[in-house]
């Protein structure tokens, strides 16, 4: 694929929803399978490392970027669903046990303020509104995606898309786990 690098064939950047769809995958597969079956170690470890990474981007306000890795690039912008999916998995990995770090927790509330400080609004009819999510983003197809950073960041953010709604709601219904 000429997105991808000729020798890994990797991409070269780290977009954050693609993170956020993987986690949210496996800490469902664990979830599912059970957290005691010997089938979820190699996935919690997986879940783990990839999370622990993760985290070392995650901004001041709790926020993840667009592009997770590189916060200091000119266009590169905080972004909604990445944000909510990265909260989700933290929280459900939380309740599920996975992982020894006592910061997982801490961090997935961290990420769910920053994303209702920054980018969720009660409009003048008392209606709820999700801000900052990327319209849509791919590699390939046509007309051409090329996965530069230009490319991710010249992607519309819109409001109230799924791509956001769904993981901000299934965070804040993990979190809601917490206080039972």
């Amino acid at each position: 694929m000429r997105w991808s690098d000729l020798e890994t064939g990797l991409s070269p950047h780290f977009w954050g929803r693609a993170l956020g769809w993987y986690a949210m995958a496996v800490v469902d597969i664990i979830a599912i399978i059970s957290t005691d079956d010997p089938l979820s170690d190699p996935l919690k470890k997986i879940l783990n490392t990839l999370m622990g990474d993760i985290l070392a981007f995650q901004q001041p306000d709790g926020m993840f970027y667009q592009v997770v890795d590189r916060s200091e690039a000119e266009g590169n912008y905080k972004e909604t669903s990445a944000s909510a999916m990265f909260a989700y998995t933290l929280l459900k990995m939380a309740r599920l046990g996975i992982g020894a770090d006592p910061k997982i927790q801490k961090s997935a509330l961290k990420a769910l303020d920053g994303i209702e400080k920054r980018y969720l609004s009660i409009d003048e009819d008392g209606e709820y509104h999700l801000e900052g999510i990327c319209s849509v983003a791919g590699l390939g197809g046509n007309p051409y995606r090329d996965g530069s950073l230009y490319y991710y960041f010249k992607e519309p953010q819109v409001a109230d898309d799924f791509k956001g709604v769904g993981p901000y709601i299934l965070a804040t219904l993990e979190r809601e786990t917490l206080s039972t």
